[in-house]
Order: C-alpha cells, then sequence, then structure tokens
C-alpha cells in the first residue's frame, strides 16, 4: 500500500495546488513539503524491505511493487525532485522578479499551475517506476509526458511553445511504437510452451516464460525504439534539445536527471525477458544506438553556441553510455545513472542561475562569470570537469571501466569522442566563466541581489559535495571492478 501513497501523495498536494494561489509563500512550500514525504517513503523501502508493504493489488493482479531494480531509481528520482523542489522555492519567485520576460510583454505561467503540473509529473515517475506490468508501465510513462508538457511552456514564448508540441507528438509517436512493442511481447508469451496469465512481471517470472525468439526480437525492436525516443537516443533524440532548452531550470533537471531514468529502467525490464539466443542481438542493437547517440552528441556539443542546449546534447551523450553499459558493463551502470543525474541537474539549476542573471542562453552574451557572479562560475567550471568524466568526478570510474571492458576498436571510438565532447565543453565552459566583464555586466550584477543569488547556489552547492563524496567512494573500489 505504501507504494500507492508514494503515487497519490503528490497528486493530493497538486490538488491543495489552486486553493493556495493567492498565498505563494504557502503553495512553494507544497514542493519541498512533497519532496520530503517521498525521500522517507522511498527511504523506507530501504530500511524495511519487505516487499507486502509496498505492494498494491487490484484483485489478482499485482499492480504496484518495489525490486532490487526498481528501489534504486526511486531512490534517485525522490532525492533528484527533493533538491529541485528547494531549489523551486526559492528560484520561483526570483524567475518572476528578474525575467526581462515581463519587461518584454511576454507572459510566465501562474506559479499554482506550475506546481500543480510539477508534482503530477513527479506522481507519474514514480507510477513509471512503481509500476508492476508492462501495460501500466506504459500508461505511466505516457502520462509523463502529458504532465511535463505544460511545463515546458513556463516562459510562453514562440520557442516554447513549438518545443511543447514537438515532445508531445515525437514521445508520444514513440510511446506509440513501445506499445505495439509491448503487444508484440504479449503475443511471444502466449505461443511459448509455458503462456504467462498476464504482462505483470510477477506472472512472467512465476511463470517460467520462454518467450518466441523470432516474436521477441520484433517486441524488443520496437520497445527500444519507443522507449528509446522518450530515452533520448540517437536517431530518436531530436525532441530532446528543444524541450530542456526551453525549459525552466527546475524542469530541466527533472527531465534530464529523473524522467530519462525512467524510460532506462522500461528499456532494462523488457531485455531482462530476452531469452538466452536472441540476448546477443538485443544488446548489439543497444551498443549501436548507444554508439551513434554518443557520435551525434560529440558532432552538435562542439558547434553549440546556446548553453542549455549543449547540457542536453550532453544528456542524449550519457544516455548512449547508458545503453553501452548496459551491453559491456552491467555492474556499474547504477553508478553513472546517479553521477549523472546529481551532475546535470546541478548544470541546468546553474543554467537556470545565469539566464536569471544575464538574461539570454547565448555563450557569447555570458563572460566573466567569476566576476559578475562567483559562486554560480565557481560551480559552473566544477561542473565541467564532473560531466566529462575527469577525476575525481564518479563518470570517470565508469566511463573508464566501460572503456576498458569495451571491444577495442569501439573503445578506441568511444575514447575519441568523449575527448572531442571534452574540448568543445571546455571551451564553452571556459570562455562563459573568465574574460572581461561586458559592460551591461554591473547593472546585471546588481539587478540579481546578493540574496538572491546566494539562495540559488544552495542546491547546486549541495550537489557539488555530493558529487566529490561519491568520486572519492567510487576510485577507492575502482580497481575491485577492472
Amino acid at each position: 500500500m505504501l507504494s500507492l501513497l508514494m503515487v497519490a501523495l503528490p497528486l493530493l498536494f497538486a490538488a491543495l495546488a489552486p486553493l493556495l494561489r493567492k498565498r505563494e509563500q504557502a503553495l512553494f512550500s507544497l514542493l519541498p513539503l512533497a519532496g520530503v514525504c517521498l525521500c522517507l517513503l522511498s527511504g523506507a523501502t530501504l530500511l524495511f524491505p519487505e516487499r507486502d508493504l509496498y505492494s498494491f493489488y487490484i484483485g489478482p493482479n499485482l499492480v504496484l511493487a518495489t525490486d532490487a531494480t526498481n528501489s534504486f531509481f526511486l531512490q534517485v528520482t525522490s532525492g533528484l525532485f527533493l533538491a529541485v523542489a528547494i531549489h523551486a522555492f526559492f528560484w520561483l519567485p526570483t524567475a518572476q522578479k528578474h525575467s526581462t520576460y515581463r519587461a518584454q510583454g511576454i507572459r510566465i505561467m501562474h506559479r499554482y499551475l506550475f506546481v500543480m503540473f510539477l508534482l503530477a509529473f513527479v506522481s507519474m515517475m514514480n507510477l513509471s517506476i512503481l509500476a508492476a506490468h508492462f501495460g501500466l508501465m506504459w500508461v505511466a510513462i505516457e502520462a509523463t509526458t502529458l504532465a511535463s508538457a505544460p511545463l515546458i511552456l513556463f516562459y510562453c514564448t514562440e520557442g516554447a511553445l513549438e518545443a511543447m508540441w514537438k515532445y508531445l507528438l515525437i514521445c508520444s509517436l514513440g510511446i506509440g511504437l513501445a506499445l505495439f512493442g509491448i503487444l508484440l511481447l504479449a503475443y511471444a508469451g502466449k505461443v511459448s510452451p509455458n503462456p504467462p496469465a498476464s504482462l505483470s512481471f510477477a506472472d512472467l517470472i512465476a511463470a517460467g516464460t520462454v518467450f518466441h525468439p523470432v516474436w521477441y526480437k520484433l517486441a524488443f525492436v520496437f520497445c527500444l525504439a519507443g522507449f528509446g525516443t522518450k530515452m533520448g537516443l540517437a536517431p530518436f533524440h531530436t525532441w530532446l534539445p528543444d524541450a530542456h532548452s526551453e525549459a525552466p531550470a527546475p524542469i530541466s533537471a527533472l527531465l534530464s536527471g529523473a524522467l530519462l531514468n525512467c524510460c532506462l529502467l522500461a528499456i532494462i525490464r523488457v531485455l531482462r525477458l530476452a531469452p538466452e539466443v536472441v540476448l546477443p542481438l538485443c544488446k548489439t542493437l543497444l551498443a549501436v544506438l548507444g554508439t551513434l547517440s554518443v557520435l551525434v552528441a560529440a558532432f552538435l556539443i562542439i558547434r553549440q553556441r546556446d548553453f542549455k542546449r549543449m547540457l542536453a546534447y550532453s544528456s542524449i551523450e550519457h544516455m548512449g553510455l547508458c545503453a553501452l553499459l548496459l551491453c559491456y558493463c552491467q555492474e556499474v551502470l547504477h553508478t553513472h545513472v546517479v553521477a549523472h543525474s546529481i551532475t546535470k541537474m546541478m548544470l541546468f539549476l546553474l543554467a537556470g542561475n545565469i539566464l536569471v542573471g544575464f538574461n539570454t542562453t547565448s555563450v557569447r552574451s555570458v563572460t566573466a562569470l567569476f566576476t559578475c557572479m562567483p559562486r554560480t562560475g565557481i560551480l559552473w567550471l566544477f561542473g565541467l570537469f564532473a560531466i566529462c568524466g575527469t577525476p575525481p568526478s564518479p563518470l570517470f570510474v565508469t566511463e573508464f571501466i566501460l572503456i576498458a571492458n569495451m571491444p577495442p576498436l569501439l573503445s578506441f571510438l568511444i575514447l575519441v569522442l568523449l575527448l572531442i565532447i571534452f574540448a568543445g565543453m571546455s571551451a564553452t565552459f571556459i570562455s562563459m566563466t573568465t574574460g572581461t566583464p561586458l559592460s551591461a555586466c554591473a547593472e546585471r550584477e546588481s539587478a540579481l541581489a546578493d540574496a538572491d543569488a546566494e539562495r540559488l547556489t544552495i542546491v547546486p552547492g549541495a550537489a557539488a559535495l555530493t558529487i566529490l563524496t561519491l568520486g572519492f567512494i567510487a576510485i577507492s573500489w575502482m580497481k575491485d571492478l577492472l
């Protein structure tokens, strides 16, 4: 029943948002309050691992449950949401006060709608993670699209509107392919010697289903294309740079740090049902899409002049690396996921700070961050080394182990692409943090009050300390994995 509470509680808080629309302080408090509650509930799955406490049935069918796989993703999602919620508590009034969009006559989404949709979005992500049935998991992932699409339109600009529709159309098409894949998966089980009673994970395991190889291959191809679209794997990634760059900073952080992980979990669920005879083919497909994602990201990152779009392409790169880890080194996949999620959350929140301070996402218009926004500038440069896998970042450990376990030619290719990405991002980040302040820098610095700047670096600073801690821990047991 506790799993049902993890889904229902954010929806309950979302229902309270319209009632508090005239009391903004109480309205904004709903977010960290919901975050604390979800962290406590998800943490209980570790302290009290009795599965029955977190199972929910409709009749005889298991609908929601925790297991060794989804419990980890639940912790990551809950932790990220709490961090984003605390940041949003300070960011929402700051964005309203300092944003030039208002001066330009561009309408900003009402804060109660933002809070309501954000809580619904988190609820649907929890549902997709806790779903114990392929059908329900598909419904939940599609629901995340519907709940998060309005959030991309926080700044009601033409670019945001285009990004929202692109996100809706491409991801809905992808999820449609995933639905067809699930139907093929059901048929592959039906024609097997031991057909399962349903597509619940428990029934599939209990029946010991050996899926028909041919039908399973087709099912996996469609599921990979469908869930891979939402995960941001190339060549299905085209929605991601627009959505992540146009969305406000807290939403970009959740889209990159949490939502992509939910779709990765869906692919893991399907892959673990693969018959032994087709498992090599499935992993080869993952390796191809993973390599292509890193290749596309490397090519586009070095050409980027928008720092939020650059971070979006970095997400495509790391989802590609997750696909490769799923093929060659699953032992460090979870480490990579949590390190990428925390680091990318930090960078997107910092990108939001820069947008508030400089009123632009253009790389050419941002300079001398060390002078104009020193706390943000230091953390921004730290984020560069963390996301590019520079020691002591935990991503250094996962990428090193991945390269060590891949075939030689593929290892060389991935290493070259990672160096290109590092060079491209370094040039951009260094140009933004150093140099001579622009003439308007003093005005921008004074416009963003010191108190606002201080509050907006609390969560990114805590994230940086977490990354350092995880990095030293990962390096300490690195030799055991090689």
